[in-house]
Parts: structure tokens; C-alpha cells; sequence
């Protein structure tokens, strides 16, 4: 079962209180001529208006709160890598291939910028043909940014 906030609850309330008010009006206002307790009836009805007002002004203020809400994120884990299995971001290049573009590593560039080129995993090292400055297809050495993924390496960023 769902449980009722204050605001729902005295929203409920109100509206029972107005709803009582409103059905009784027309028997007191037959009754006006003939009863002296006008004063009472009048009292009764100031009441009722006073604590109508006085709920929506605190119905009005739980709404603001409730706009103002914003859900809390869930901690996103940081995993700490090993400065030798950090690639320098750098040296992800994007080069044309024939299946588009696509991004790999350069091994000179590692082997320049990387100081444990070296052990980098030969099963990674591939050639490809991919397209120089001057728009001729050239084979090229590169490192498949996947492979080294699966093996540990992880692409060094800079916040």
C-alpha cells in the first residue's frame, strides 16, 4: 500500500473540510433571517476560510521543495591503472581506411611517448591500409586499441 505524504494527507483534508462548507452554506443561509447566532455561523465560516487558506499556502511551499529536488547519482568507481599499462591518449590516431574511419595507435608515437613500448603484446601490432596525405593507399603499422584493451592497457586521460 502507498503511504501518504503531509501534503497529500492535509490536501485530503482540506478538501473535506471545503466540501462540508459548501453543503452546509445553503442550510445557514436559509436559517439566516431567523436565528440570532449570526455572529457563531459567520465565526464558523472564518474558520473554515482560515484553515483552507492556511493549507494551500502549506501545499504550495511542499510543491517548491519537490521541484527543487534532484535525484543523488550513484558513485561512479574509479579504477586506478598501473602507470606502465597507460597509453598516452596522444597517440590514438584516426586514419582513412577502406572501411571508413578508425582510430589506432601509433607505434611510433608509443614507442617515443610510452616507455614501456617494448612490452607492449605483439598479438596487438597489426598492418593496415589506410590512406597518406597525399590520397594513395599505404600500408601502415598500428596497434588495435581493442586488443590492448583486452590485455590491460588503458588510454591515459587528463582531466
Amino acid at each position: 500500500m502507498k503511504s501518504l505524504s503531509i501534503a497529500s494527507t492535509l490536501k485530503f483534508a482540506l478538501s473535506a473540510t471545503l466540501a462540508m462548507a459548501l453543503s452546509v452554506t445553503p442550510v445557514s443561509a436559509n436559517d439566516w433571517g431567523n436565528r440570532n447566532d449570526h455572529d457563531d455561523t459567520a465565526a464558523v465560516l472564518g474558520l473554515l476560510l482560515g484553515i483552507a487558506t492556511l493549507g494551500v499556502l502549506l501545499s504550495g511551499q511542499e510543491d517548491r521543495k519537490d521541484d527543487n529536488y534532484k535525484p543523488r547519482r550513484p558513485h561512479k568507481r574509479v579504477h586506478k591503472v598501473p602507470k606502465h599499462l597507460q597509453l598516452p591518449a596522444h597517440c590514438l590516431k584516426k586514419y582513412k581506411t577502406q572501411q571508413g574511419k578508425q582510430r589506432f595507435f601509433a607505434p611510433k608515437c608509443l614507442k617515443r611517448n610510452f616507455s614501456h613500448a617494448s612490452d607492449l603484446p605483439r598479438a596487438c601490432k597489426d598492418t593496415i591500409v589506410a590512406r597518406n596525405k597525399n590520397g594513395t593507399y599505404v600500408a601502415r603499422k598500428i596497434y588495435r586499441q581493442g586488443c590492448l584493451n583486452n590485455h590491460g592497457y588503458r588510454t591515459k586521460t587528463t582531466y
